[in-house]
């Protein structure tokens, strides 16, 4: 009989994936299955479906990514962001170019700060 962490753990793994399936091959790799991908997430501290989610909407399509813009300070919200600022003044989620190297975490801050007080 598997016991409950064995019951969680794919339990969490359905739901992951589920959300990963949703957004795409975006959010899944383009050779990488969902289920590999919610392992990842999973790996890397993320294990709630919802906050996962959040990380997606924002732009930030990587655990890796998710968990750097975590260590630096930045919520799923303020990842979500939009802006023009950095290397291209394409309008993207602050999560989508700081993932993708267009934006510095120090600007980030900067225009989260702005936001923040001028909102």
């Amino acid at each position: 009989m598997p016991d409950r962490d064995d019951r969680e753990r794919t339990e969490a793994l359905g739901d992951i994936g589920e959300v990963i399936r949703r957004y795409g091959p975006a959010a899944s790799g383009s050779a990488t299955s969902a289920e590999t991908m919610a392992q990842e997430w999973i790996d890397a501290g993320f294990d709630d479906a919802e906050e996962i989610e959040d990380w997606l909407r924002a732009g930030c399509v990587s655990a890796a990514g998710a968990q750097m813009l975590e260590r630096a300070g930045i919520t799923p919200q303020q990842a979500a962001f939009r802006t023009k600022a950095g290397r291209t003044n394409r309008e993207e989620s602050i999560g989508s170019k700081i993932v993708n190297g267009e934006l510095s975490i120090d600007e980030a801050r900067r225009i989260i700060t702005n936001e923040f007080w001028n909102s």
